[in-house]
């Protein structure tokens, strides 16, 4: 199962200025990654993809009083962008708030975009090692082992994930699917739309 992304591994993409590497298409209401063409060397917008930032915010983590939310942005006039904070009934976590961020990227791709099939390939962008790791890597390894990690240990969070992965592979290769989705991991202070959004959901 290959999930994980880097445009700077990619023969497209990593020759792109990291200024220029991501750009808003207005027609299109979403972002999506630049390439150098390979005949005029000319940057100019993959078509075929679709950039977007997920995070979770949470306020007194680990305390009672703790609250959480999180944030989708598709790009600055997207009018995909989307936060919320998350029901009460779930653990208020930075964590969990991550998982429900990338639970609603799902939804509102397949609401609001899927049916565009001149965009394919999704780039989920986190700062969440975990969430790239745990989608990328982990969690067909924890399905077969009932839920548990390397270590034996029941994995937190285990049936939000395991949905989410099935909801991946319906996208993917179900009836209605041709996405490719993959997860790109990239340093908090270069996720700072997505946070943003998350935090001004607390806000209220």
């Amino acid at each position: 199962m290959e999930r994980r992304s880097d445009p700077q591994c990619s023969t497209m993409h990593h020759r792109v200025p990291e200024s220029q590497l991501i750009v808003y298409n207005p027609a299109k209401k979403v972002s999506q990654l630049q390439m150098k063409h390979p005949r005029t060397g000319a940057i100019e917008p993959d078509r075929l993809t679709v950039v977007v930032s997920i995070d979770g915010a949470c306020r007194g983590n680990g305390t009672p009083s703790a609250r959480a939310a999180w944030g989708v942005y598709f790009g600055a006039q997207s009018p995909h962008d989307a936060s919320g904070v998350l029901a009460l009934t779930l653990p208020q976590t930075s964590t969990r708030a991550e998982i429900e961020a990338l639970s609603q990227v799902l939804r509102i791709i397949r609401e609001n975009l899927s049916s565009d099939h001149s965009m394919q390939e999704y780039r989920i962008r986190t700062d969440s090692d975990f969430l790239v790791r745990a989608m990328s890597e982990w969690i067909e390894g924890w399905i077969a082992k009932d839920r548990r990690n390397s270590q034996g240990r029941q994995v937190t969070h285990y049936s939000a994930l395991k949905e989410i992965h099935e909801r991946l592979a319906d996208m993917t290769y179900g009836d209605d699917g041709g996405m490719d989705f993959k997860f790109w991991y990239v340093p908090r202070e270069n996720n700072q739309e997505a946070d943003a959004l998350a935090n001004q959901a607390l806000n209220g």
